[in-house]
């Protein structure tokens, strides 16, 4: 009799023991989704490759090493805009590249980009408005500052930020589109170290 007590005993501790693993599993597993769901939302497989492919073409084929030189004297954050001034040395220039680069970022539909150096990550909570944390992207409302904050790989001293924005027209075409202007535009955001 002993012996059967003592078992029913253990096997409920087992099962206390077991549940309470389970339940603490399933917190810790359930919190490391919640905090990935916002960086899936925005890394999708394909928009990686894309920026990948900027990415290398920017490291091949612009004056990168002045832009991060020059760029961030008063913010941590720079946009690469449609003109990409000082982007491209005169070589470069008369290369074509920078049509070339407005090319890709059209047939990509890319809305912005950016180049961001690790400092904003490290150092700006966001709530700081003054100095060079400050950042003043156009329209970035739409969660461009929080992506940017959510970047938590900081092993590289730049980071290339790209939005892409796209909707399917009418005749079934995915276009690129402006967000929070143009009806069923979605963005998607995805960084890549340089």
């Amino acid at each position: 009799m002993k012996n059967k007590g003592f078992v029913f005993i253990e096997t409920i501790v087992t099962v206390l023991v077991l549940s309470t693993s389970l339940l603490y599993l399933y917190n810790s597993y359930n919190n490391i989704i919640d905090k990935e769901e916002t960086r899936v939302y925005y890394d999708d497989v394909a928009y990686i490759y894309k920026t990948n492919y900027i990415k290398r073409f920017l490291e091949e084929n612009a004056n990168i090493e002045y832009v991060k030189s020059e760029a961030f004297k008063k913010s941590y954050v720079t946009s690469i805009g449609n003109a990409f001034d000082n982007f491209f040395n005169e070589a470069q220039l008369a290369e074509n590249m920078n049509n070339t680069l407005e090319n890709i970022l059209n047939n990509f539909k890319v809305n912005q980009m950016f180049l961001v150096k690790r400092n904003y990550i490290d150092e700006c909570d966001g709530s700081e408005t003054s100095g060079k944390c400050y950042f003043n992207a156009t329209d970035n409302a739409y969660n461009l500052t929080n992506y940017i904050k959510s970047i938590n790989d900081t092993k590289h001293d730049y980071y290339l930020v790209v939005e892409y924005s796209e909707k399917v027209d009418s005749d079934g075409k995915i276009t690129k589109c402006t967000p929070r202007v143009d009806t069923n535009c979605r963005n998607y955001f995805v960084s890549l170290g340089l």
